[in-house]
């Protein structure tokens, strides 16, 4: 029962940081909207190029990925970030997210491949792509908490899952859970809205939801990382 105390005063913790974090800087929340026009345009002028282009593409996305990494890092550590953290965080962890991008292809074109021929196939893929999922799902966090790479991301993210299966994942669940019907019922509202200006508000109403969800897990990895349950124990009776 103790246990669950102290989870649940993780996540309130957390919870609290993160909306002073986003309320001092909502700006960030308008940073998705900046990336998704920057990758159309640039998804445009590289289209005819063929394999190049689409490389080219996905170094443009790793690349709007590393500068929001770097914005939620900067959230992190001393609450606040601006535009120079946006500009300049586009080559922060590019590497890193390239580097793991890479690892993750061969597997997951070989497991594409072997499954495309076998019964329940896309069954088998989907779940596939869904253990790889859960195994790799902080690493985000790892990226700019701890500076790891390759191999290393995957092995500490695999044992940091094992460790903290419960106390990560659920929150994880319920936020994607819960923010999925939000937005549908959010976007519902638009419709009688020019186009122009559907797009915009869910971009933007995205783009904050997102800057909470990430600078939640931030704040929470950094409180259940290096740490097991039985310290979390003692530091919240001895709060």
């Amino acid at each position: 029962m103790q246990i669950l105390q102290v989870t649940l005063w993780l996540y309130g913790a957390a919870l609290g940081r993160s909306w002073q974090c986003l309320r001092k800087n909502w700006l960030v929340s308008l940073a998705p909207v900046v990336y998704g026009i920057g990758l159309t345009v640039v998804g445009t002028l590289v289209a005819p190029l063929g394999i190049i282009g689409g490389m080219l593409y996905s170094v443009a996305t790793q690349a709007c990925a590393s500068s929001a990494l770097f914005l939620i890092k900067n959230m992190l550590d001393s609450g606040k970030t601006d535009v120079n953290d946006f500009l300049s965080g586009f080559t922060v962890y590019i590497w890193e997210l390239i580097t793991i991008g890479f690892i993750l292809w061969i597997p997951m074109r070989l497991a594409a491949m072997g499954f495309g021929s076998a019964a329940n196939g896309a069954l088998l893929y989907f779940l596939f792509k869904l253990a790889i999922y859960i195994v790799l799902n902080a690493v985000p966090e790892l990226i700019y908490q701890s500076r790891m790479s390759g191999l290393e991301l995957i092995g500490a993210s695999y044992h940091f899952i094992v460790e903290n299966w419960i106390e990560w994942l659920v929150p994880n669940v319920l936020f994607g859970v819960a923010g999925f019907f939000l937005l549908d019922v959010f976007e519902s509202y638009l419709f009688a809205l020019p186009g122009f200006m559907q797009l915009f508000l869910y971009a933007l109403v995205l783009g904050v939801a997102l800057t909470y969800f990430m600078t939640f897990r931030g704040f929470l990895f950094a409180e259940l990382h290096g740490t097991t349950r039985r310290s979390r124990l003692y530091r919240y009776n001895t709060r």
